[in-house]
């Protein structure tokens, strides 16, 4: 896993869908021809074989093999990420320090996108709506070292909620996505948090926050169909446009310029957004899966296509997590999320006839190993 890591952190995404197919491809018509055997056959003996282990070992054996495994995974690939902040100068809380200037710099009348954080002379800047800036007003009340400060202990607190609300075990904070949002501080932790708070009146406040913080966070609540919820988020935000009509008529003729230079200084980002290739087979996907599974769908929908998402978006796939997604979206590699989301998404559809048919196979070779014996 960690070869994979290393490969992965230096080859585009389809590159490495690409290599992995060709060398499956390779390793079966190879062992077809040294072999001579049916081709179903030699599947079919294969899964005999891994269930002749399963029973060997045991399930929960196998399981907490599993999650070690996984554990370490994590565990190196987040032992990289952050290593490579360090040696780059990032300084810890980077992204909420970015927020802070940008609302610091509205409130003294200046530009709040003019906001920003340089790691080694390479500018990133502020990109919040007007919503998120006049949420963080009250943050002028603090330094920005006491306000970096509060805002890393509540990331970690909403780390910490998310993954006992998802009863995942506590190795869970050393997912790489989490882990990068917690050493920047950026809100994407938070807004999770808040979007699993759960039903009730704080639900609601909750859910409100998350929309103006972070506007993809209305897609799961469009998932989850809490309409009522969207509809008050609505009416917070026009809230906001009365409080401050000038900010928002200034983010309208500037958004344009917000947008590419967010794309510019991500990346193009994570997402298949940019990449029009990858967009469409992307898209087509999340809509086939949402109409199967729209919870799901609206999950993994910012991960897959919002434009310029950074690494720390992939959390958004935790309330649906699979150990395929797990495994993959944990290595911070360009285009690699939306690829792994379709293979999940082709997985979602494929697997109970696929499975059916494995077991058939199986039976098969099972059934003429027994006739076999019986001859002999």
């Amino acid at each position: 896993m960690l070869a994979i890591a290393i490969f992965g952190l230096r080859v585009a995404g389809r590159a490495v869908l690409a290599a992995g197919a060709v060398t499956v491809i390779v390793i079966v018509i190879a062992w077809h021809a040294a072999t001579r055997r049916s081709l179903t056959r030699s599947i079919g003996a294969v899964v005999l074989r891994l269930q002749a282990v399963r029973e060997r070992v045991g399930e929960k054996q196998l399981r907490v093999l599993g999650q070690i495994a996984l554990a370490a995974w994590f565990a190196g690939l987040t032992y990289m990420r952050i290593a490579r902040f360090v040696s780059s100068d990032v300084v810890l809380g980077q992204d909420i320090r970015i927020y802070y200037r940008g609302v610091q710099s509205w409130l003294n009348g200046g530009d709040p996108w003019a906001g920003e954080v340089a790691v080694r002379h390479f500018p990133f800047n502020y990109a919040g709506s007007p919503a998120t800036t006049i949420l963080l007003a009250p943050s002028a009340l603090l330094s920005e070292d006491q306000f970096t400060a509060l805002w890393l202990v509540l990331s970690a607190l909403s780390a910490l909620a998310i993954i006992r609300w998802l009863r995942l075990p506590l190795w869970w904070l050393l997912f790489p996505p989490t882990a990068e949002a917690l050493y920047s501080g950026n809100p994407q932790l938070v807004v999770l948090m808040l979007l699993l708070a759960g039903a009730g009146r704080t639900g609601v406040v909750a859910d409100t926050i998350s929309v103006a913080l972070k506007a993809y966070a209305v897609i799961p609540l469009l998932g989850e169909r809490r309409l009522r919820r969207i509809g008050l988020a609505l009416l917070f935000t026009i809230a906001t446009f009365v409080i401050a009509p000038s900010l928002w008529f200034e983010y309208a003729g500037k958004f344009g310029t917000i947008s590419a230079r967010l794309a510019q200084q991500s990346g193009n980002g994570y997402s298949a957004f940019h990449y029009p290739l990858l967009l469409v087979p992307t898209a087509i996907a999340i809509l086939l899966l949402w109409r199967r599974d729209p919870k799901a769908a609206a999950w993994l929908a910012v991960p897959a296509l919002w434009p310029s998402t950074e690494f720390h978006y992939s959390t958004f796939a935790q309330p649906v997590m699979t150990p395929l997604l797990a495994v993959l979206l944990a290595v911070p590699t360009n285009q690699l999320a939306p690829v792994a989301i379709m293979l999940y998404v082709v997985w979602r559809f494929a697997s109970a006839p696929v499975q059916v048919r494995l077991g058939a196979w199986a039976t098969e070779v099972r059934r003429g190993r027994t006739n076999n014996q019986a001859l002999r």
